[in-house]
């Protein structure tokens, strides 16, 4: 454990149990917040994924090979 959280340990030890309780309500939330917002990245992105692969399947995109398209970047920058 790194020496500022186990300082943060003894000096929340030291106080009020009430105050003790606020803090860890308000530790608990933080990592609700953080675990329910990195969900809903990941269920985004998820969702983006399948559709992607979706119109990919479906043929309703065109697909360009790799190396042909950096070909037609590095060409467009000699341009400028």
């Amino acid at each position: 454990m790194a020496p500022d959280a186990e300082t943060l340990i003894r000096d929340a030890f030291a106080i009020d149990v009430d105050q003790r309780a606020v803090i860890t309500n308000a530790m608990l939330d933080s990592i609700h917040y953080a675990t329910e917002k990195a969900n809903k990245v990941n269920d985004a992105w998820r969702a983006e994924v399948s559709t992607q692969l979706d119109e990919m399947r479906s043929g309703a995109v065109a697909l360009t090979d790799a190396d042909e398209y950096f070909a037609c970047l590095r060409a467009s920058w000699r341009r400028w």
